[in-house]
C-alpha cells in the first residue's frame, strides 16, 4: 500500500477518536453541570409573596416526572421561585415531609444553602397532622405551617426562624380547593440585614433543587385517610390531559392552571428536580 495512502488513512482515524472522546467529553460535563436548563424572567416589580398564583399566569414550565408547575424569576435583588401542583398525593408529601429548595451559586448540585418550608411533620412544633386535619386546611397555611430551616453551607449549620421573620427570605404556601401553591422569594446578594442570599458566581447561572422528604416506615401511604379510606380526591386532574398530563418535561405550559396527573409514581420515595437557571437581566428600553 503507498505509503501517502496509508498516513492519510491514520490520520483520519486518529481525527475521529479524537472528535469522538472530545464530544463524550462534553456530553458528560454537560449533562453533570446542572439539571434543565432555562433562562429566569425578568421581573419589573417586586413579586409579594401570599401564596397566590396571580402573578404567575406566564413564564411557566410542567416537569412530567415530579409533577410540578413551575416557574423562576429575578430581579436586580432577589430571586423569585413558584411551585404549583394539583396531585393530591403530592401535595400531601410536601406537607408530611417537607419540601426543601436549595441554590448552588455555580450552577452545580451542591448543597450549601437550603431553604426548608414546610419543615417535616417530625420537625413541626405545632402538633399539626396533615392526614387527619386535610379537610380543616386554611386557603394559606401560616398557622398550620408557622417556621422555616435555612440551610448550609455545613450540614450541621442549621437556623430555624418565623416564616414571618427570617430575614430577607420570604415564603409561603397557599392552596385553592385544588391546587398546592409555594411562593419563595430569595436574595441575591448578601447585605447586613440580608445575611443569607444565593451569591451567583460571575456567569449568572445557578443550580436549582427542589426536594421532598422521603416517606419513613409505618407511615400512610399518600392517597390515603387516617381510617384506612382511600382519597377520593387522589388523581385530580386525572380526565382532562390539559392540566399537562400531556406534556413533556420542561416544556411550557399553554396556560397559567395547568397542574398535571401524576399516574402511578412511587410517592413513598423523595422527589428531586433540578434546574439549570440562567438569571435575566433588565430589559433595554
Amino acid at each position: 500500500m503507498n505509503t501517502s495512502i496509508l498516513k492519510q488513512q491514520t490520520y483520519r482515524v486518529i481525527s475521529f477518536l479524537m472528535i469522538s472522546v472530545i464530544s463524550l467529553l462534553f456530553i458528560l460535563l454537560n449533562g453533570c453541570s446542572g439539571g434543565l436548563k432555562l433562562t429566569s424572567d425578568w421581573q419589573q416589580r417586586e413579586i409579594k409573596i401570599d401564596g397566590s398564583d396571580s402573578p404567575w399566569q406566564r413564564g411557566l414550565y410542567y416537569d412530567k416526572e415530579s409533577d410540578f408547575v413551575y416557574g423562576v424569576r429575578n430581579d436586580e435583588i432577589y430571586m423569585y421561585v413558584f411551585l404549583k401542583t394539583q396531585n393530591r398525593s403530592t401535595q400531601m408529601q410536601i406537607m408530611r415531609q417537607g419540601l426543601t429548595v436549595w441554590f448552588d451559586r455555580e450552577d452545580g448540585k451542591n448543597q450549601t444553602f437550603g431553604i426548608q418550608y414546610p419543615l417535616s411533620r417530625k420537625e413541626q412544633r405545632t402538633g399539626f397532622d396533615p392526614d387527619t386535619n386535610e379537610e380543616k386546611l386554611h386557603p394559606f397555611l401560616d398557622q398550620e405551617f408557622p417556621e422555616l430551616e435555612i440551610l448550609g453551607p455545613k450540614k450541621e449549620d442549621v437556623q430555624r426562624f418565623s416564616a414571618l421573620e427570617a430575614p430577607g427570605i420570604r415564603v409561603k404556601l397557599g392552596r385553592t380547593r385544588e391546587t398546592l401553591i409555594y411562593e419563595l422569594r430569595v436574595p441575591l446578594s448578601k447585605t447586613a440585614e440580608q445575611p443569607f442570599a444565593i451569591e451567583p458566581a460571575s456567569s449568572n447561572r445557578i443550580g436549582i433543587e427542589f426536594e421532598t422528604g422521603e416517606f419513613q416506615p409505618g407511615q400512610a401511604k399518600a392517597g390515603m385517610r387516617a381510617g384506612g379510606e382511600r382519597d377520593r380526591s387522589e388523581g385530580m386532574g386525572e380526565d382532562n390531559p390539559a392540566e399537562g398530563g400531556g406534556m413533556s418535561g420542561g416544556r411550557r405550559p399553554r396556560g397559567g392552571n395547568q397542574g398535571g396527573h401524576l399516574g402511578g409514581m412511587d410517592k413513598t420515595k423523595r422527589m428531586e428536580l433540578w434546574l439549570s437557571v440562567q438569571l435575566a437581566h433588565p430589559v433595554s428600553q
